[in-house]
C-alpha cells in the first residue's frame, strides 16, 4: 500500500496534497501539533480554569488515603460522586482563596517557603535538610519539585489566610465564666412516661384507610431490580482445610520454622517515675532534683518498692511498688526499653529521660527466650503449614479461574470443573446489596449491575473480596424493578398506621396531663397502665441516669420560680413521650483547668466559625462554573 501512495504522489495529486498541509499549518499553526492535546477544564472561578489534571491528582491523593483507612469497606463506606464533589469544592475554596490573596497582596516568601520545607523531618538527614533525600522522595511519590513547592506554596497561603481570622479569634473572662457555669450546672429532674405500646390494642385503622396510604405512597412499594448470581469462591482459608497433613512433613517444617515457635525473651522490670510538670527549665531541674532525692535515699538502703509507693507520679504501677510486670523488648518506649534490656537482674538504673518524666528502674529477673516443643504447638503448627501450602496453590487456581472464566464466558461450570470448586448461587439482592458477606460487597454489587455481566452476561474477572480471597460472578436471574400491590404490604402499611395512631394518641393523652401537672396536679397520682413516674434526682449534663436527648431537653427548661418546679414534653424515637419536670438548679464546681479548655474550645470555634463565614461571603461573590465532566474523569 505504501509503495502504491509513492507511486500516485506524483504530478498535480502530489501538489494538492502539498497544499492542503500548508493550508492546514497557515490556519492552525503549528503549534497546535506540538502542543499536543488541550488542557480539559473541570470548573471555571472568576474566569480562572481548574484542570482535570488538578483533580484527578487530589481525587487519586484521597481516594487512596481512604481505600487505606477503610480497606475492604471503601465501597460501602465511601461513594465515589461525594467523593468527587467533595474533591471538586475543595479545589474551588483553594482558587478562591488564592485569588484573594493576590487581590489583597498576600504573597508566601521564597525564605519563607525554603523554611518550612527544610524543617520537615521526613526531609532530613542527620538532624539536616538534605537535598537528596528531598528529591528522592518527591520522585518515588510521582512529583517534581516545582509542583510540590506550588501546593506548598498554596497549602501555606491558604493557612495564612485562615490565621487572618484564627488570630484575633477570642473569648472574654465573662463569657468564659458564665459557659463554665452553664456547663457545669446540675438539675434536679424526674419525669413522667407516657407510653404508646397500650394504644396499640385500642386503636382502628380501616381497610379504605389502608388504601388511601398506598394509593398516596406507591413509591415507596416499588420493589427495586433484583438479581440471582451463580458464582465461584476460592479462599485461602478454605484452601487451607483441605491440605493433608501427617507428622513427618509437620515435624519437618517445624524444624525449618523454629523461630514461629519461639517465645521471645521477657524481663521483668518496676519503676519510679518523677513527672516533669511544664515544659520550662525550673520543671526539669525540679524533678531531677526529686529523681536526685530518691537515688540518696536508695543508696542508704531504702526499699526501691517502698519508695515508689511514696514518690511514683505513674498511677498505674506506684501502689504495687513500681511493679510493671514482664514485656518482651519493643514493648516500652525507645529510652526504657533500651535500658530495661541492657541491664542485669538486680540493677538499679540512673535516672532514664522518656515523654513521660524521669524514671529510675529496677531489673527484678529475666525470662530467656524459649523454644516451645513441638507437642505443645502441634495445632499451631499444622495451621502454618496448611496456609502456607494453600498460599501457594491460591494464585495458580485464581489465573486457572480466571482463565477459564474468560475464555468460556458463557457459564461458570468449565471454571469450577477445572478448579474444583462449587458453583454457589446467591438469593435475589438489589443494588442496595444482600445479607451474604459475597452479595453485600461493594465490588459484587458494582460488577452485577454492570453491562457485560448484567447486559451481557459474560462471566466477571475476579473480585478480591479481601487479600487471598476472591470470587467470580455472572447473573443467572434478572428481575424488573415493579410495583408491589396493594395485598403485598397491606399488613406493613396497616401495622404503620396503627403505631402512628397509637402514638399520636400517647402524645394527645401527654399533652391533656401537661395541662394538670403544670397546674399543679401531684404527677404520681396520675399514674396507670402506660403512664410511668420516674424520680431521677441531681444530674449534669454528662450523666448517664436518664437518655441523652431527656437530659438535653432538661437543660432547656426554664428554672424552677418560687418553688414552683417547670416542666418540658419531649416525644422519643420510641414514640413514647415523657414529661420532665425540674425541681431545682445549682452550680458545680468548675476548676481552672476546665475553663483554660473551655476558653481554647470556645476561641477555637468562634475562629473556626468566622473562617467559614468569611469563606462563604467570598465564594458567594465569586462566579463559579461547574463542568459535568468531573464525575467520570478517570
Amino acid at each position: 500500500m505504501l509503495q502504491t501512495i509513492r507511486d500516485k504522489a506524483q504530478g498535480w495529486i502530489a501538489w494538492v496534497i502539498v497544499g492542503l498541509i500548508i493550508l492546514t499549518f497557515a490556519l492552525f499553526g503549528i503549534d497546535q501539533y506540538a502542543r499536543g492535546d488541550k488542557v480539559v477544564v473541570v470548573a471555571q472561578v472568576n474566569g480562572e480554569d481548574i484542570t482535570a489534571r488538578d483533580f484527578l491528582m487530589l481525587y487519586n491523593r484521597q481516594k487512596s488515603r481512604l481505600e487505606k483507612q477503610f480497606g475492604d469497606m471503601y465501597d460501602q463506606v465511601v461513594k465515589d460522586s461525594e467523593l468527587r464533589d467533595q474533591v471538586l469544592d475543595a479545589l474551588i475554596e483553594s482558587e478562591v482563596i488564592r485569588q484573594w490573596s493576590n487581590d489583597n497582596d498576600m504573597i508566601i516568601s521564597d525564605p519563607q517557603l525554603a523554611a518550612t520545607i527544610h524543617a520537615a523531618d521526613v526531609f532530613q538527614q542527620d538532624g539536616k535538610f538534605s537535598q537528596k533525600v528531598y528529591e528522592e522522595i518527591l520522585m518515588r511519590n510521582g512529583m517534581n519539585v516545582a509542583r510540590f513547592e506550588y501546593e506548598q506554596r498554596q497549602f501555606l497561603l491558604e493557612n495564612q489566610y485562615r490565621s487572618l481570622s484564627l488570630g484575633s479569634s477570642f473569648a472574654t473572662e465573662s463569657e468564659i465564666e458564665q459557659l463554665a457555669q452553664l456547663q457545669a450546672q446540675q438539675r434536679n429532674v424526674n419525669y413522667l412516661r407516657i407510653d404508646q405500646r397500650p394504644f396499640l390494642k385500642t386503636v382502628e385503622v380501616t381497610s379504605d384507610q389502608v388504601a388511601d396510604y398506598y394509593d398516596k405512597n406507591k413509591s415507596a412499594y416499588v420493589e427495586p431490580e433484583k438479581v440471582v448470581v451463580q458464582y465461584v469462591e476460592l479462599s485461602k482459608e478454605e484452601l487451607a482445610k483441605k491440605i493433608p497433613v501427617n507428622d513427618k512433613v509437620l515435624k519437618a517444617y517445624y524444624e525449618d520454622n523454629k523461630l514461629l515457635f519461639t517465645l521471645p525473651e521477657k524481663r521483668h522490670a518496676k519503676h519510679i517515675l518523677i513527672s516533669v510538670e511544664g515544659d520550662s527549665k525550673e520543671a526539669d531541674e525540679k524533678a531531677k532534683k526529686t529523681i536526685a532525692e530518691v537515688q540518696a535515699k536508695l543508696k542508704a538502703g531504702e526499699s526501691f518498692e517502698e519508695l515508689a509507693k511514696t514518690y511514683s507520679q505513674d498511677p498505674g504501677s506506684a501502689q504495687s511498688g513500681g511493679d510493671l510486670g514482664s514485656f518482651e523488648q519493643g514493648m516500652m518506649v525507645p529510652a526504657f526499653d533500651e535500658a530495661v534490656f541492657s541491664m542485669k537482674v538486680g540493677e538499679i538504673s540512673q535516672p532514664v529521660k522518656t515523654d513521660f518524666g524521669y524514671h529510675l528502674i529496677k531489673l527484678d529477673g529475666i525470662e530467656p527466650k524459649k523454644i516451645e516443643a513441638f507437642a505443645d504447638v502441634k495445632d499451631q503448627v499444622t495451621k502454618q503449614y496448611q496456609l502456607q501450602e494453600a498460599e501457594k496453590q491460591y494464585f495458580d487456581i485464581l489465573e486457572k479461574l480466571n482463565t477459564i472464566a474468560y475464555e468460556q464466558s458463557d457459564s461458570l461450570d468449565p471454571a469450577a470443573e477445572a478448579t474444583g470448586l462449587e458453583v454457589k448461587t446467591s438469593k435475589p439482592f438489589s443494588r442496595e446489596g444482600g445479607a451474604s458477606a459475597v452479595t453485600s460487597n461493594g465490588k459484587v454489587i458494582n460488577a452485577a449491575f454492570s453491562d457485560d455481566v448484567l447486559k451481557s452476561r459474560l462471566n466477571s474477572s475476579s473480585i478480591e473480596l479481601s487479600p487471598n480471597h476472591s470470587v467470580v460472578i455472572r447473573v443467572k436471574d434478572y428481575f424488573e424493578a415493579h410495583q408491589k400491590s396493594l395485598d403485598e404490604v397491606e399488613a406493613s402499611i396497616k401495622e404503620n398506621l396503627v403505631r402512628k395512631a397509637a402514638i399520636a394518641e400517647a402524645a394527645k393523652l401527654a399533652k391533656d396531663l401537661f395541662a394538670k401537672v403544670e397546674a399543679g396536679e401531684n404527677p404520681e397520682s396520675l399514674m396507670r397502665d402506660g403512664i410511668e413516674w420516674n424520680t431521677v434526682g441531681w444530674i449534669d449534663r454528662n450523666n448517664r441516669r436518664i437518655l441523652p436527648q431527656m437530659t438535653a431537653e432538661a437543660f432547656k427548661a426554664n428554672k424552677p420560680q418560687s418553688d414552683k418546679p417547670t416542666w418540658r414534653s419531649y416525644q422519643l424515637t420510641t414514640g413514647d413521650t415523657v414529661l420532665i419536670q425540674v425541681t431545682g438548679v445549682k452550680n458545680g464546681e468548675v476548676t481552672d483547668d476546665q475553663k483554660a479548655q473551655l476558653s481554647k474550645a470556645v476561641t477555637d470555634l468562634m475562629g473556626s466559625t468566622e473562617v467559614q463565614g468569611r469563606l462563604k461571603a467570598i465564594l458567594a461573590k465569586a462566579e463559579i462554573v461547574k463542568k459535568q465532566n468531573y464525575k467520570t474523569l478517570k
